[in-house]
């Protein structure tokens, strides 16, 4: 617990700070719409925030501003005095984190709270200030645009390594030798440090969720048990970062949609959150053990929000039902509730994944629950891949989806019905032409096939060369060129652009 204890109070020493600023903008425009959101929002964070770590007071307390400012949000202003509570507030917050940070007794709420009824009354309160607590020289938090930037640069300088490493196999020159080894071996050291800055264990996430579960599960009434499996695997922090929403509505979804009322439950309700790595990917599912869908359902009330007629409707196959569960006119609720039911979870869920460069997975069978998956590179910055040519122009495809290679000739491989296979062994292997699929040319004869797997298929892209295996920079691509059949792109060793492809974009 004790690390995330460290998080929760880092969060809450950049929350203050934040909350400070927002505050002294308030002090001299008290009608500033976008600061009394914000404020609003940093007290509903720290709220939720300190509900999962158990400081009820903390809670408390943020929870009782948040009443404060709903009148102040809604007629755009806030009030003098109520503005000199807030910073009376801010104080409480910034002695409470030097208070856990020296693991010493939290000041008490009591008197703030008192207030609160003060200031309702309308009466003004006395403003002072304390002096601020000191942190640890020795603790530095370093804001994530500097360590993109220095991640960056230290990505730039992998390039550099490879296009001194191909010049090195050109020249052939033994000092240039003896300098390209020393440059790649510190150049690899580097890259390692700065990739590990930025890797956190995921029950920096997962564990926040214990807390807040067993308390929801309490006030639907619900007998059910939350249970974490794979917290201690790492992923890049800029995926953490944004798991927290995803998840907290797939879990919301679980214990609302999912787990029904003890007096129809077939068995205790379970949720399960877990993670397993898959070569460079991870996939973290929540998956519970209540009623499932009802595709009937999920078709029906389709036809009702207007999302499709009835003749679209029966000819929509399960994977079709399951994807409509994530738009954001959706939801198989009748009613809304503090927890769910408005339609719109699934979609955060599945549009946040899917800016990653992962996929929403949905399964469900009726009467015995439901499995969402997120499927997530780890890292969303460098990779292992095969070069090859095509046309003339290079291409990337990620090794973590390759199982072998081989060379074949194009009389080899046979037509059934309009679709070209090849005998591999005691398997008959479906080919995708990427000449064909990619609009390129490609020669005739002589082909390299590589065989890839994604999830239980098997299929062989029918290439023109295979040039080499090395570890790429992925670049992102602009949103407008956007093409299942890309996940990126990247820099080769001699400068030139390489399109990294999907593998999944090819059915």
């Amino acid at each position: 617990m004790e690390s995330y204890l460290e998080l929760f109070i880092s969060e809450l020493e950049e929350y203050i700070r934040q909350l400070n600023k927002q505050l002294l903008n308030l002090e001299s425009n008290n009608r500033d719409t976008s600061s009394i959101i914000e404020v609003f929002r940093i007290f509903h964070t720290i709220k939720g925030m300190a509900q999962t770590m158990g400081l009820d007071g903390l809670s408390e307390v943020s929870h009782s501003i948040e009443d404060l400012l709903d009148e102040a949000k809604e007629k755009g202003e806030v009030s003098p005095s109520l503005v000199d509570f807030l910073f009376i507030a801010a104080d409480l917050l910034s002695k409470s984190a030097v208070a856990l940070r020296n693991k010493k007794e939290l000041p008490p709420v009591r008197d703030i709270l008192d207030s609160m009824a003060k200031i309702k009354k309308g009466e003004v309160l006395e403003y002072y200030k304390e002096e601020p607590g000191t942190r640890d020289i020795g603790e530095i938090r370093i804001k994530m645009e500097k360590l993109d930037t220095l991640f960056n640069l230290a990505n730039e300088l992998t390039i550099a390594r490879s296009r001194l490493l191909k010049l090195n196999q050109t020249l052939k020159d033994t000092s240039l030798q003896n300098l390209a080894d020393t440059a790649s071996r510190l150049i690899s050291s580097l890259q390692d440090e700065v990739m590990h800055l930025r890797m956190l264990p995921l029950t920096t996430v997962f564990e926040f969720f214990a807390r807040w579960f067993r308390d929801e599960a309490k006030q639907q009434g619900k007998e059910v048990s939350l249970e974490i499996v794979g917290g201690e695997i790492e992923v890049d922090r800029s995926i953490v970062d944004v798991l927290k929403e995803p998840l907290m509505h797939l879990i919301r979804n679980a214990l609302d949609h999912g787990i029904e009322a003890p007096a129809v439950q077939r068995e205790k309700g379970k949720v399960v959150l877990k993670a397993v790595r898959e070569k460079e990917r991870i996939r973290i599912s929540v998956i519970d053990n209540g009623k499932g869908i009802d595709l009937e359902k999920v078709r029906h009330k389709a036809i009702k929000n207007g999302l499709l007629n009835e003749t679209e409707a029966q000819h929509l196959s399960q994977e079709e039902l399951f994807r409509l569960l994530t738009h954001p006119a959706f939801s198989t609720k009748d009613e809304v509730t503090s927890i769910s039911g408005r339609g719109i979870g699934l979609d955060i869920a599945n549009s946040t994944v899917g800016k990653l460069g992962g996929k929403l997975l949905i399964s469900s069978q009726l009467g015995e629950g439901s499995c969402f998956t997120l499927e997530l590179p780890l890292s969303l910055a460098i990779i292992r891949a095969m070069i090859f040519k095509l046309d003339g122009q290079r291409f990337a495809l990620p090794l973590n989806y390759i199982q072998e290679t081989f060379y074949a000739h194009e009389d080899m491989f046979q037509t059934v019905y309009h679709r070209e296979l090849f005998a591999l062994r005691d398997e008959i292997l479906p080919l995708v032409r990427l000449s064909d699929r990619l609009g390129w040319m490609g020669k005739r004869g002589r082909k390299s096939v590589i065989v890839v797997q994604t999830q239980a298929k098997r299929r062989g892209f029918v290439i023109d060369e295979i040039i080499d295996e090395e570890e790429v920079v992925v670049k992102k691509l602009d949103p407008l060129l956007t093409s299942p059949f890309y996940s990126g792109c990247s820099i080769y060793a001699d400068g030139s652009p390489v399109l990294i492809l999907d593998p999944r974009g090819f059915g």
